[in-house]
C-alpha cells in the first residue's frame, strides 16, 4: 500500500489546472557583428550577450525588475495584513519562463524520486495500486504519467524542503500580469506558513521517518488559507481587471489523466476550504492560523464536527504474519483518504466512499513479499463505533462484488468473505475490526486462512 498518494510533495497552486504559455515571441540575445560598407563610412554594431544564471537543473532563472520587485513587497504587505502574521525573513523566490518551469518541475521530480524511492519499491507501490484495481499501468507508464502532471499541472510552487517559491512569468515584461500575481499571492502565503511553522523542518522529519499520515491534514489547512487569501486579493479587482486576469490564464495542455490522481487534491482543495471556512466563521482568521499548528486526520478534513470534535485517531497494532517464503517489506496507518483513494478509485463514486472513510477510527497495514515481488498485503481497521465499522466492511464488499475480476469463493472452514482471481481478496468483521487480505496467490491466501481457523487469528493478524 505504501505511497499510494506521495507523488507531489510541494504546494501546488490550481493543481487541476494544466498551463502552458500564452504564444509570446521572445528575443533571442546574440553575440554578433554586423558590417555594413560604402564608399565613405563604414558601421559596426555589437549586442552583447547578458549572462544568464542557471538553477541546479541547467534551467534559466530570469531577474526580477524593480518594478516587480515593487509588486512583491506589495503582496507581502497584503498577506501579512490579511493573516496578522509576520514574515520572519525576506521570502526566497525563483521566477522562470513556463517551460523553464516546466523542465525544472519535471527534472527535480525526477531527481527526488530516485531519492525517495529504494530499489524495487516504486514497482511495489505501482503493482499495489494494480491489485487494489485502480489501475493497470506498468511501473514505467506510471512513472511516465506522473512526469507528465508534474509538468502540466502547476502555476506555481512553493517547496517544503529548500523553502523557495518558483512561479513561470513572460520573459521580457517590467511588470507582473494580475494573474501572476494572483499565483504569487497563493505561494506568498504559503512561504509565510512556512516559516511560522517551519515547514521544512516538519517535512524532513516525515521525510526520515517515512511516514506522512501527517501530511494530508495539514495541507489541506494551508491550501484553504492560501486560497482564501488569494480570493481575498482577487476581490479587490474591479470587473475590467477580473476580466483582463482571465484573459491572461494560459491555455490548458489537454492531457487527460484518469481521475483517482486527483482524489488527494479533492481532499486539499475541495474539503479543506470548506472546513476552514468553519473555522473561519468561529473565530476570524487568528483561528484559521492556530488551525495551522494542528495535525488533523483525513476524516477531520472531510467531516468538519469530527475536526471540532478533536476526535482521536484511533492507533491500531497489526501483528506480523509468518508466511512461507514471504518477508515483512513495510507497514504504516491507515487514513480516511486512503480509503476514499481505494474505494473512489475503483468506483469513482465520490459521496459513498467518502461516507464509509468518515467512519474509520484508525487503521494499520502491512506488506509481505517474495523473492520474485509478489505482495501479500495485510489490513487491520477499527471504526468509531459498530454502526461505522459494519459501513467500512459492507462499502469494502460492494467495491469487491462490483468488479468482474472477482469471483466469490464458496467454501472453506474460515470466517469472512473470499474472492479470487488474478489479485484474491479476503474480508471479515468480528464486532472489534474489519480486516482484509490482498494476494496475488489465492492458493497462499487459503493456507493461511485455513491456518487461521484453526489458531485464533487475532493474536497473529
Amino acid at each position: 500500500m505504501r505511497k499510494f498518494k506521495i507523488y507531489l510533495l510541494s504546494f501546488l497552486l490550481l493543481t487541476y489546472c494544466a498551463t502552458t504559455e500564452e504564444s509570446v515571441e521572445e528575443v533571442v540575445e546574440d553575440t554578433t557583428t554586423t558590417t555594413t560598407s560604402t564608399t565613405t563610412s563604414t558601421t559596426t554594431t555589437t549586442v552583447v550577450e547578458e549572462e544568464k544564471v542557471l538553477n541546479e537543473y541547467g534551467q534559466e532563472i530570469l531577474e526580477m525588475s524593480p518594478e516587480m520587485k515593487e509588486q512583491f513587497d506589495e503582496l507581502i504587505s497584503f498577506i501579512e495584513k490579511r493573516t496578522g502574521l509576520k514574515f520572519t525573513e525576506y521570502p526566497k523566490y525563483e521566477l522562470y519562463t513556463l517551460e523553464g518551469y516546466r523542465d525544472y518541475s519535471v527534472a527535480s521530480y525526477l531527481d527526488n524520486f530516485e531519492e525517495d524511492y529504494d530499489e524495487g519499491e516504486w514497482e511495489r507501490a505501482v503493482l499495489s495500486e494494480n491489485m487494489w484495481g485502480l489501475s493497470t499501468f506498468t511501473p514505467d507508464e506510471l512513472k511516465d504519467l506522473y512526469v507528465t502532471f508534474q509538468r502540466c499541472a502547476s502555476s506555481g510552487s512553493y517547496n517544503l524542503d529548500d523553502k523557495i517559491l518558483r512561479v513561470p512569468i513572460k520573459r521580457n515584461q517590467k511588470k507582473f500580469n494580475l494573474f501572476e500575481q494572483s499565483v504569487l499571492v497563493h505561494e506568498l502565503t504559503h512561504t509565510l506558513q512556512g516559516q511560522v511553522i517551519d515547514l521544512s523542518a516538519w517535512y524532513n522529519e516525515m521525510k526520515e521517518a517515512d511516514d506522512f499520515s501527517d501530511y494530508y491534514g495539514r495541507r489541506s489547512i494551508m491550501e484553504a488559507q492560501a486560497d482564501l487569501i488569494q480570493a481575498r486579493w482577487e476581490s479587490g479587482l474591479d470587473s475590467y481587471d477580473r476580466q483582463t486576469m482571465q484573459s491572461q490564464y494560459p491555455a490548458g495542455c489537454g492531457i487527460a489523466l484518469p481521475d483517482y490522481i486527483y482524489i488527494p487534491f479533492d481532499l486539499y482543495y475541495g474539503y479543506g476550504p470548506i472546513l476552514a471556512k468553519e473555522i473561519y466563521n468561529n473565530g476570524g482568521m487568528e483561528a484559521l492560523n492556530d488551525a495551522l499548528y494542528l495535525l488533523p486526520t483525513g476524516e477531520q478534513i472531510y467531516e468538519p464536527s469530527k475536526f471540532f470534535s478533536s476526535e482521536p485517531y484511533q492507533e491500531v497494532q497489526i501483528n506480523d504474519l509468518e508466511i512461507e517464503g514471504y518477508s515483512l517489506v513495510d507497514q504504516g496507518k491507515l487514513d480516511s483518504l486512503d480509503l476514499v483513494y481505494i474505494l473512489q478509485g475503483q468506483s469513482g463514486q465520490q459521496q459513498p466512499a467518502v461516507q464509509a472513510a468518515v467512519g474509520l477510527g484508525g487503521g494499520a497495514w502491512k506488506d509481505y513479499v517474495d523473492s520474485r515481488g509478489a505482495l501479500f498485503m495485510t489490513l487491520k481497521i477499527s471504526g468509531d463505533d459498530l454502526t461505522e465499522l459494519n459501513e467500512i466492511q459492507d462499502a469494502f464488499i460492494d467495491w469487491a462484488e462490483s468488479q468482474d475480476r472477482f469471483q466469490e469463493f464458496i467454501g472453506g472452514d474460515w470466517a469472512g468473505k473470499l474472492f479470487i482471481g488474478e489479485t484474491s481478496f479476503w474480508i471479515d468483521n468480528d464486532g472489534d475490526y474489519v480486516r482484509m487480505i490482498l494476494a496475488l496467490d489465492n492458493n497462499l491466501l487459503k493456507e493461511v486462512l485455513s491456518d487461521c481457523s484453526s489458531a485464533p487469528c487475532k493474536q497473529d493478524f
